[in-house]
């Protein structure tokens, strides 16, 4: 397959009349890295991989693939999308409905002018990589979700693209089918080496199969890094609500031991915390960010008097589906715990343990 190359996008704006929908957007992409861009709906990350495409005209900044130019507004330059050597699957698939699986995967083989000798080959490869073997002849109505998936998966990939570009490619297939796909496309990358990059809203999508998350807010990219990074340590308020972090404690930064944080809660109880759980200042107010599926609930006893241990009383307990939701009063902070199995009972004494991926945020960090 095509050697892949790297994307270096710098100051990127663009508005829809008066309304700011990328705000100063730079990110440099890795050749043959998987990059996830992650955020809530209208946050801008469709039209940032649309501005990669060529299908969305910024108002300033630059993006380079590889060392060439394909946008730069400040000196007129705007490449014309089928001259970017880009792979697009589309959320909707796009594919065309009076074609075969054998004509829609050499459709772009044709636009591009590669030689007809040569699709034959191509197209067979390629439909081996993603399982369509044996179902050519077939057209899209003929075709389960995720079969047509893979058509417009293998469609961008035949051309070997220096870059292959997703926008929600697998939002609309069942959940069961979605999680099969995910390590399947994951496969995929890793087999052909294409520089790849990902819309989406599901940060369990963007963990599985990305190996940098760029998270984006209203036109802006808040926080870039490795999947870990992002799901344990969250850079603001923002991101770590993205994520899934229900729990938001106020504190006081008391000080710090080495490199761990010593932190106090308005009720007077003691924490201490790794060193990467964040770094605000002592003397700071901050926020501590939990997982309510991740803290630990039991009754009390004197084994739980340790520092980072937490006495409580419950005050709600509501089944959510599979999982218990337990609001637990701690010195008048309410916090949440998810379990699966009864842990306690309304008006019952019990102690919290904050899980390791507790995260200190600083004050205003992203409100």
């Amino acid at each position: 397959m095509g050697g892949s190359i790297g994307i270096t996008i710098a100051h990127l704006d663009k508005r829809y009349g008066a309304v700011p929908v990328l705000r100063d957007v730079s990110l440099g992409v890795r050749p043959g890295s998987f990059v996830a861009l992650l955020g809530p709906s209208g946050c801008g990350k469709t039209t940032l991989l649309r501005a990669i495409a060529g299908l969305e005209q910024p108002d300033g900044g630059s993006i380079h693939i590889g060392d060439r130019a394909v946008v730069d507004v400040s000196r007129g330059v705007m490449v014309p999308p089928q001259a970017r050597r880009l792979g697009m699957v589309f959320q909707h698939y796009a594919l065309w409905p009076h074609m075969t699986v054998w004509q829609n995967i050499a459709y772009p083989l044709r636009k591009q002018g590669f030689a007809r000798a040569e699709w034959p080959a191509r197209i067979t490869a390629m439909a081996e990589v993603v399982g369509l073997a044996g179902i050519l002849d077939r057209r899209p109505a003929q075709l389960s979700g995720g079969q047509q998936q893979r058509v417009a998966l293998a469609r961008a990939l035949v051309s070997e693209p220096a870059v292959l570009l997703l926008d929600e490619p697998l939002s609309n297939l069942d959940a069961n089918l979605r999680g099969q796909l995910r390590r399947e496309l994951r496969q995929i990358h890793d087999r052909q080496g294409t520089t790849t990059i990902l819309v989406t809203h599901d940060q369990e999508e963007a963990a599985t199969l990305a190996d940098v998350i760029a998270v984006i807010d209203r036109g802006v990219i808040v926080q870039v890094g490795p999947p870990a990074a992002i799901l344990d340590r969250p850079a603001s308020r923002f991101v770590a609500t993205f994520v899934g972090y229900d729990n938001f404690i106020p504190v006081h930064v008391a000080g710090r031991d080495g490199c761990a944080a010593r932190v106090r809660l308005a009720s007077g109880a003691h924490l201490t915390l790794p060193a990467d759980a964040g770094h605000p200042p002592p003397g700071c107010v901050a926020t501590l960010a939990a997982r309510s599926e991740r803290i630990v609930l039991a009754a009390c006893t004197a084994a739980h008097d340790g520092e980072n241990w937490l006495r409580g009383r419950v005050v709600r307990v509501q089944s959510l589906g599979r999982w218990l939701e337990t609001t637990v009063d701690c010195g008048g902070v309410a916090i949440l715990v998810r379990s699966q199995a009864p842990a306690a009972m309304v008006g019952e004494a019990v102690a919290l343990r904050l899980p390791g991926d507790t995260a200190i945020l600083a004050e205003g960090a992203g409100g």
